[in-house]
Formats: C-alpha cells, sequence, structure tokens
C-alpha cells in the first residue's frame, strides 16, 4: 500500500498541474491551496512565498522529464550480454524518447531551463540534475567500455553529456517539423549516437 503524499507534495503536484495547464503566471497560491485542501497560510508553512513554490515545481517536473527516461534505460543496458543486445537497448530508448508522445517533455525540459534565467534556485538545481542524470548514463558508458562495445578514446562523462544533449537538440528539428521529417532526424541521431559510441578496434 502506497503512503498517501504529504501536503508538500501536494501543493508541489497542485502547482505542476497550474503551470502545465496555464504557464507560471496562472499559478495563485489561494487557488493551489484550495485544490489540495488546506488554508493559504499554510501553503507559507512550506514555502516562503510564491516564487519558491513556483521554483519547487518547475525543478520537479524537470527532474521526472529525466528519471522516467534514465533509469529504465539503464536498467535494460546492464542486462545485456553483448554488443547487439547493448545496441537495441541504446535503439529502443532513443525511439522512445523521440516518440511523439515526449514532445512535450522536452517542452516541459526547455520550459524550465528558460525559468532558468531568472532563478537561481532553479538554474543550481537543473545543474545538479543534469550530472545526475549523466553520472548515470556515464555508468553505462562504462559499463559498455568494460566488456569493448562502448569506445575507449572518449571520456564517458563526456560521452554522456553529449548523449543527452543529442536528445534533447531534437525541439530545434520540433520546432520546424514542416520543414524537416522527424523520422528522418530520428535515423541520423541514432545513427550518429551509435557512430560515437561504438568501439574501435586498434590500427
Amino acid at each position: 500500500m502506497s503512503e498517501k503524499p504529504n501536503t508538500r507534495q501536494q501543493l508541489v503536484e497542485a502547482t505542476m498541474a497550474a503551470i502545465a495547464y496555464g504557464g507560471e503566471s496562472s499559478v495563485r497560491v489561494s487557488a493551489i491551496a484550495t485544490a489540495v485542501g488546506v488554508k493559504e497560510p499554510s501553503v507559507y508553512h512550506f514555502f516562503k512565498n510564491r516564487d519558491a513554490l513556483v521554483e519547487a515545481a518547475q525543478i520537479e517536473r524537470y527532474r521526472r522529464s529525466y528519471s522516467e527516461m534514465i533509469v529504465p534505460f539503464e536498467m535494460a543496458a546492464e542486462m545485456s550480454e553483448t554488443a547487439e543486445e547493448f545496441e537495441r537497448a541504446i535503439r529502443k530508448i532513443f525511439s522512445l524518447v523521440y516518440s511523439p508522445e515526449r514532445i512535450e517533455i522536452r517542452s516541459i525540459r526547455k520550459n524550465v531551463m528558460g525559468a532558468a534565467q531568472s532563478s537561481e534556485a532553479i538554474a543550481k538545481a537543473i545543474s545538479e540534475i543534469n550530472h545526475e542524470t549523466a553520472s548515470t548514463l556515464a555508468r553505462v558508458m562504462v559499463f559498455g567500455q568494460e566488456r569493448g562495445w562502448v569506445t575507449k578514446d572518449l571520456d564517458p562523462m563526456a560521452l554522456a553529456y553529449w548523449g543527452i544533449g543529442q536528445i534533447n537538440g531534437r525541439v530545434m528539428a520540433e520546432m520546424n517539423a514542416g520543414l524537416v521529417s522527424l523520422a528522418e532526424w530520428d535515423k541520423v541521431s541514432v545513427e550518429a549516437v551509435l557512430g560515437v559510441y561504438r568501439y574501435k578496434a586498434p590500427k
């Protein structure tokens, strides 16, 4: 039986929903309190002001956009027993990442990164989340390197950050979807990633 979310979590969830519906400007502390079933002063027990509440919600939106992707990928990759299985795991995660349903997820990241330009708290949290995500992916790269499936010529953390950047780079193509085939962009992206990751035998 799962535990009931605590009040702070509920306030963050309600604020996330409000941002998703109408943007940051739509967040009203009174409405958030009503949605959670508490008095407005209770909100300030957890957050010093409205900005702090919005920041917490934006940070959580950003964190979830990665955690639901990277955790299953790490599990699948580390269950691989051959280079072919490892490559299939990479192809599968990119296929899921580039699915139409995840366009909104990348939009969330873009939105939160924009918010970070005027919020030191969000900027700091994004930096930490990025590094946590890259560190997980770097562990997968090391796993592949140890088995001779991933090139040892490149630093695993650099490979990880570059891979994440490749995923987020799809936003540019999505903004011009009428001018470029997203399916072809996906093909180029996946083959580029695999081309960089693949182990290259010394000559």
